[in-house]
């Protein structure tokens, strides 16, 4: 479903675009709002966004703790109804109501690209301090069900099961903990710039020299939250890995905070917004999009830390030449393959209820049995990103599980029942599957 809208939306914009290139028109504020209403217009159709949900696309000015700021929004997705600025066709929203905000750009270059992220950032500054007040003055209690999950993905281990839980991780944990919760509560950010950069090296590059311009600036430099949800140029696209719409981690628990992609940046831009949509309102979209998956680059890896009396973030940047940036949009999903060990362990957590006791007894019977020990099978399934640590034991991070088993003794495990089935299928395996359904 989401690859056939993405593709209404593409032609859509192309239509669009080439209607503005036929018009002479100099005056590049009445230039840049036809662009802006391409964007609108394009987010506002049927095939984008479910009109039962009571949403829609507007231009106009964000309110935060009753305070309107100043900074005006090119396009912004909306829930309910705001209050119209006067007689223009300009609109105010409580910041509780945005799901998205737009930066439109005709041509995104390195100043449309620095401006849009400190103007983004300021936004997403006010957000956070309304946050804390809320949390202090109003017995504010988020949901932290959707980064509770990104947590136990990036760590391995489980995450407090109330905010305030927050207070009692390592100081690391505490700032990636906050960061994720941030990001899966506030609106998500898109530049969409219709051209520019030609290159995906070139939009990496300009990222990477904003970033440390910033820090050379003021010293403070750019902080996770003040980063683009995507960022586009033409058919190339920046995307924060934060979990809306998916998470990357590299090895044993590297964040990788921010990737590139090469291909139908519509399309990205809709699973932004539907993974948007989807967590405001509790809902599935109707995603269908088969075995295919995004065939990312990584960009960013990023770690909290301290350094001396200031705490924040420690970025590495992943720096490849443009030709080994050349690929094809044709990664296949697949779901995590396990050995016999790893398969024998998952059974022994299912018939427990969903729980593995990671102690002396479980280790010697897998150093029997296969020739292995419970951290090295531990150390393996949690790198699979569907399982984690909490406290002596091993547990799903997934309220569903499944995984199937092959005559050998390995297997294949997953979260994602309807990708598992067409997985089966196209590789003739029997789904036959067992479930751990954990409810916590």
């Amino acid at each position: 479903m989401i690859t056939k809208a993405s593709e209404l939306l593409e032609l859509f914009i192309k239509e669009e675009t080439e209607k503005l290139s036929g018009f002479n028109m100099p005056h590049m504020p009445t230039l840049g709002s036809a662009y802006e209403e391409v964007t609108k217009q394009g987010i506002d159709q049927k095939f984008s966004i479910p009109k039962f949900l009571d949403l829609s696309v507007v231009s106009g000015f964000i309110s935060v703790g009753g305070e309107m700021l100043p900074e005006q929004v090119d396009c912004m997705l909306v829930h309910g109804s705001g209050e119209r600025y006067g007689l223009t066709d300009q609109y105010i929203y409580k910041i509780e109501n945005v799901l998205c905000i737009f930066e439109v750009k005709k041509t995104l270059g390195k100043k449309e690209y620095k401006d849009a992220i400190e103007h983004l950032a300021g936004i997403r500054k006010k957000f956070a301090r309304n946050f804390e007040h809320r949390l202090i003055h109003k017995g504010y209690e988020p949901d932290i069900s959707s980064a509770r999950r990104h947590f136990a993905q990036i760590t391995g281990k489980t995450a407090p099961e109330r905010y305030s839980g927050i207070h009692n991780l390592p100081e690391d944990e505490g700032i990636l903990f906050y960061c994720l919760v941030q990001e899966s509560l506030a609106p998500v950010s898109i530049v969409h710039g219709y051209d520019g950069y030609k290159t995906e090296k070139g939009l990496r590059t300009a990222f990477i020299d904003i970033l440390e311009e910033k820090t050379l600036e003021d010293g403070s430099g750019v902080g996770i939250p003040s980063i683009p949800s995507l960022v586009t140029s033409g058919q190339y696209a920046l995307v924060k890995a934060n979990g809306v719409p998916f998470v990357t981690v590299r090895g044993k628990g590297e964040w990788v905070s921010v990737v590139s992609i090469r291909h139908n940046s519509a399309k990205l831009i809709l699973e932004i917004v539907w993974s948007k949509i989807s967590l405001f309102f509790d809902i599935n979209m109707p995603w269908g999009d088969g075995l295919h998956m995004d065939n990312v680059q990584p960009l960013l890896i990023s770690k909290a830390v301290r350094a001396g009396e200031r705490v924040g973030w420690m970025y590495n940047t992943l720096e490849p030449k443009e030709k080994h940036l050349v690929r094809e949009d044709d990664d296949i999903w697949e779901p995590s393959p396990l050995t016999a060990a790893e398969v024998s362990v998952v059974q022994i957590m299912a018939m427990g209820g969903g729980y593995l006791l990671m102690d002396d007894g479980m280790n010697d019977y897998l150093n029997k049995e296969y020739e292995t020990s419970i951290e090295e099978v531990s150390d393996n399934l949690i790198s699979t990103r569907l399982f984690m640590k909490d406290g002596k034991y091993l547990r799903p991070i997934h309220s569903f599980t499944h995984m199937v088993t092959n005559d050998d003794g390995s297997g294949y495990v997953c979260c994602e029942r309807e990708r598992f089935d067409l997985w089966c299928k196209e590789n003739e395996i029997a789904p036959h599957y067992i479930n751990l359904v954990l409810i916590d």
